[in-house]
């Protein structure tokens, strides 16, 4: 059994949220599964091939979209194949700008999406499983169905149902896609046309990224409008939780941070956040430290942040927000207003570590979450997770309050909540004993995808019994 796994980022090359982390760690830990995995993503402008080893095969397909032809070069790095077209996958970001999207996004997508079909079709590339990723990769699955009548298994997760690929009903002609498809039992959607609703009804599985989001976007609050759709398809949904990669993620080898610790000395992570508090000129570092490492958008509830600002200013507590989003010149701001509020508007793999590594506490008080990486990440780096019960964070962390609790979680997304539970944080700080044994414990947990990758093992197999 060959799987294809397609997505519009990965890292080390393509990265813009969890998704690039998922696309890199998932397929390695297949692999080691005895998967035989091999990936696909485009090639963007960005992307340096000569820096990163990637090579050309002279293989090519062409597609035709907005009412021109096109040629994808196919070029290759290991069991990666990168797409490229200058002209359609040009820009400096994966999606756009943060907070903005590209006008062109169903081209650029579409485009690739028709691409990889196309190289499946005329055997470039050979798989007996396609598993795509949210509505950037969907597509495929109408095409392979509908258009290519294709009789192979396809898999589609949805990593956050509030992204779905919409655009105008025009998008059916630059697309190049039978017009019978605009109709409600296929893409359109309220008078436009969408993507992520296109690839649920086609694809034969469909899974999410935790457990309690699966039963969530069923509902009217969660579903963004596709709750009725997946309702009608819930027969092929299933929620798999994401992992870590744990050799990505080691603070006992990490080089990245000031002091590599591991359960056994975790004390070090006093050391570690002394030198970074230092750095922003911060001497007395007995306080805990709060960190936030993620984008600064309305899903990771940072509108809750704002407004409890003056309260955690008052507060015998440091704050430290890393990331970049809608809301990135709002927490410039504060930064600059609060002594105890420290704040970096930028994406900075190092500082992220050094974070990770250095705090007391990770919060993610996000308003929806279907599964989440930084609260799993700060764990794995012996920091208490901050959440609000929804979605992943609901699956994954429990609260002191109950038997082998390891976490601080609050219910409802109110200002008065969160501060409950960063007042909680602040006295489990106090308590030097208890603090120390609960680091302990959640570095000693294991969200690795060793746990989950088997899971979608048994789906592959699953859909490969019944070719």
């Amino acid at each position: 059994m060959k799987v294809l796994f397609v997505t519009s980022e990965m890292y080390p090359y393509a990265k813009a949220g969890g998704l690039g982390d998922v696309s890199f760690s998932l397929p390695r830990a297949l692999k080691r599964l005895g998967v035989d995995i091999i990936s696909a993503v485009p090639l963007y402008n960005f992307i340096d091939p000569k820096k990163h080893g990637i090579r050309h095969t002279g293989k090519w397909v062409g597609v035709y979209v907005n009412g021109g032809w096109y040629k994808f070069e196919i070029l290759r790095k290991n069991n990666i194949f990168f797409f490229k077209n200058e002209e359609l996958l040009k820009g400096s970001h994966v999606y756009g700008p943060a907070g903005w999207e590209y006008e062109n996004s169903d081209i650029r997508f579409g485009s690739f999406c028709w691409a990889v079909a196309e190289s499946l079709r005329k055997g470039i590339i050979d798989a007996d499983t396609i598993h795509l990723n949210d509505w950037p990769t969907a597509l495929i699955a109408v095409i392979l169905k509908e258009i290519f009548g294709w009789d192979k298994k396809v898999i589609l997760t949805i990593h956050n149902i509030a992204y779905q690929g919409i655009f105008d009903k025009e998008a059916i002609d630059r697309l190049a896609l039978p017009s019978y498809l605009f109709n409600t039992d296929a893409l359109e959607f309220w008078g436009r046309v969408n993507l992520l609703k296109g690839g649920i009804i086609y694809s034969d599985f469909i899974t999410t990224v935790s457990s309690t989001y699966a039963e969530e976007i069923l509902t009217q609050e969660y579903g963004y409008g596709l709750e009725g759709v997946l309702k009608r398809y819930r027969h092929k949904l299933r929620g798999i939780l994401n992992g870590i990669d744990n050799e990505v993620w080691n603070p006992k080898k990490d080089p990245k941070i000031f002091e590599n610790f591991s359960a056994r000395d975790i004390d070090k992570k006093e050391k570690n956040k002394n030198i970074l508090l230092k750095r922003f000129n911060i001497n007395n570092a007995d306080r805990p430290l709060f960190a936030f490492i993620n984008r600064l958008t309305h899903q990771k509830g940072v509108e809750l942040i704002l407004e409890s600002v003056e309260e955690l200013s008052r507060l015998n507590a440091f704050f430290f927000f890393l990331g970049e989003g809608e809301y990135s010149n709002a927490f410039r701001e504060i930064g600059n207003i609060y002594e105890n509020i420290i704040t970096k508007v930028s994406f900075d793999d190092a500082l992220a570590r050094q974070l990770y590594s250095s705090a007391d506490f990770i919060m993610m008080p996000s308003f929806f979450e279907p599964c989440g990486l930084s609260h799993l990440i700060g764990m794995r780096y012996g920091c208490i997770p901050l959440v609000r019960e929804t979605g992943g964070l609901a699956d994954t962390v429990v609260d002191i309050s109950e038997d082998k609790g390891y976490g601080i979680t609050f219910k409802n997304p109110t200002k008065w909540e969160f501060l409950c539970a960063v007042k909680r944080a602040v006295e489990l700080y106090h308590n030097k004993e208890r603090l120390k044994k609960i680091r302990r414990e959640v570095l000693k947990k294991d969200f690795s995808w060793k746990r989950f990758a088997r899971e979608y093992l048994d789906l592959y197999n699953e859909s490969y019994k019944t070719l």
